[in-house]
Order: structure tokens, then C-alpha cells, then sequence
């Protein structure tokens, strides 16, 4: 869209429920007003939030390029120093809001921008869309289930370590361009999630060291998992510079 007050381009984003909630109207809008208050540089900001026949809107920055989902699907596979290049920034995107009490709930590489620089912006802090609507089954789950938790699957845990979690599989699909969960339905990718350990495919060339990190991001349990987006990328760093023995 176009804004004519300020003479900028944006992107609207509307929420449309089947059922519509005024609760849920105003519970999103609150946390659109807190994301619009976060400004570091891998974040998208929210410039305006608000409500029009029912319906949410959303205008964040426009920002040209693609999404991190549609890079991979032209690249595959990244080399681990690219993948983490990509993955740092996020990381401290995700640590910045945090600190702000603010989780984001349902990261996945298409809510990650990739500019025309190449620099990665996360975008949809904390307005998670909600699963399966028609499905009263699946009514009180808000995200995507390919990306969720562990701990939200079995019982609607949120917390910044289930966003580690999230970013752990962003990660494992960096390195090997297919998605760490897969299933015939949403149901069968929640139980996966839930109750088996992710592991990288058979025969993968990832440096033991490199899949330690990744798994420490994805154990299931959250008190064994890293706590926090920084000790995360504290991992990361790590393994790219490794301190010298005995040092």
C-alpha cells in the first residue's frame, strides 16, 4: 500500500477470524502496540495497528526482497557459515525483544524478510496466526505446527525458549533445505514435535560440533534447551571461533 500522509510505501496485513472475538480483537492490538515499540534493525515495525468491519489491520515497513521461505526454495542447502550469518541477526532480533517481554510465537522463514542487502528482518512479532479455526480441536493452539514447541504442543507453554526452539529448526533448515518436521497432517506434526528427538538426515556432512549446537536448540524438554536467544548465539559464535585450548 501507500501511504499519502507520510509519502511512503508499506505493507498492510489483515486478520481476518471466522468467529470474530472482540477479546481477541483487543488482546492483539495491545501486542501490536508493543511491537510498534521495538526499533532495532532485523525487526520489521509495526508503523499503525487497528480495526475495520470487525477485521484487524496491520501496516508494517515495506521492505523489498524476498522471504527467507522463498531464498530457500531457490538456493537449498546453506554452507554453515552462511546459514549462521543468517541466523545471527535473528537471534538478536529475538533477544532485543525478549528483553521487552515480548515473544514472538510463531517464527518460521517465511516471517523472515530478506532485504535487498541480503540482512535478514523478522516480521509478525507476536501476532501468531491461529490453527485450525474450524477445528475445535485445534481452536486453542495459535502458530504454525511445523514450528511450534514442544512445550506449546503438550501444554500451551509460551515462553522466549520456545522461539529458541523455533529458531533451532529455522536453523536445521538453513543447513539442509528441508523442513526438521514433516507429516501427512497437522495432526501427525504436532505428535512428532512432541515426542520424537529431530536429528539431521542420515549421511549429513554437518561438523559434529555445528549439530551440537543445533540439538541443545531443539531438546525437547525447555530447562535442558538453551534458555535464552543470546546463549543461542553465544553457540553460534563458538563454533565459528573456537577458543584455543588451555587458553
Amino acid at each position: 500500500g501507500f501511504d499519502p500522509q507520510l509519502q511512503r510505501e508499506v505493507a498492510i496485513k489483515t486478520v481476518h477470524f471466522s468467529q470474530p472475538s472482540p477479546e481477541q480483537n483487543r488482546t492483539l492490538l495491545d501486542e501490536a502496540r508493543l511491537v510498534s515499540q521495538l526499533r532495532p534493525p532485523n525487526i520489521v515495525p509495526i508503523y499503525e495497528a487497528g480495526e475495520a468491519d470487525g477485521d484487524l489491520y496491520l501496516v508494517f515497513e515495506y521492505v523489498p526482497g524476498k522471504s527467507l521461505a522463498e531464498f530457500l526454495r531457490d538456493s537449498g542447502a546453506l554452507s554453515p557459515v552462511k546459514a549462521i550469518s543468517i541466523l545471527r541477526p535473528i537471534l538478536d532480533a529475538l533477544a532485543h525483544a525478549h528483553a521487552q517481554g515480548i515473544v514472538h510465537r510463531d517464527l518460521k522463514p517465511s516471517n523472515i524478510l530478506l532485504d535487498d542487502n541480503g540482512t535478514p528482518r523478522v516480521m509478525d512479532f507476536g501476532i501468531a496466526a491461529r490453527v485450525g479455526e474450524g477445528d475445535p480441536e485445534l481452536s486453542q493452539y495459535s502458530g504454525t505446527p511445523a514450528y511450534m514447541a514442544p512445550e506449546y504442543v503438550d501444554r500451551r507453554e509460551v515462553s522466549p525458549r520456545g522461539d529458541v526452539f523455533a529458531a533451532g529448526l529455522v536453523l536445521y533448515e538453513l543447513l539442509t533445505g528441508q523442513r526438521a518436521v514433516s507429516g501427512d497432517n497437522i495432526f501427525q506434526v504436532m505428535h512428532r514435535i512432541a515426542n520424537e528427538n529431530i536429528r539431521l538426515p542420515a549421511g549429513s556432512a554437518i561438523e559434529e560440533r555445528l549439530a551440537g549446537v543445533l540439538y541443545k536448540a531443539l531438546v525437547r524438554q525447555p530447562d535442558l534447551r538453551y534458555q535464552t536467544a543470546g546463549q543461542f548465539a553465544e553457540g553460534l559464535d563458538d563454533y565459528l571461533d573456537p577458543e584455543e585450548e588451555g587458553v
